[in-house]
């Protein structure tokens, strides 16, 4: 069966390159429950990240099943990291936030 993916568009504050923006998303689901990357299909879009001064925009990918709990840790990123998050929208459709413009 194939699962419906989410797509979320992030804003990490703090985080100056995307190697960074995808180490400490990874790193905190991983820290808050170890294997939710990995059974939500958690996936940071490389493609879609821009950087500007010292923040990060990024698309992520995830299981529609497991969205709002993937979400709910993502917020709990200033518990590690001197960042703070923002879910700008959600949409099912990755053309809606491939035509964001930072």
């Amino acid at each position: 069966m194939r699962y419906k993916k989410r797509y979320f568009l992030v804003e990490l504050e703090g985080v100056s390159n995307p190697e960074d923006f995808e180490k400490q998303l990874y790193s905190t689901l991983n820290k808050l429950e170890p294997f939710l990357a990995i059974r939500s299909n958690f996936r940071v879009m490389k493609d879609l990240t821009k950087t500007k001064d010292n923040r990060t925009v990024g698309v992520i990918a995830v299981n529609n099943e497991y969205k709002y709990r993937v979400i709910f840790f993502l917020s709990l990123i200033s518990k590690f990291y001197k960042s703070n998050l923002l879910t700008i929208m959600n949409s099912g459709n990755i053309k809606k936030i491939k035509s964001f413009k930072f």
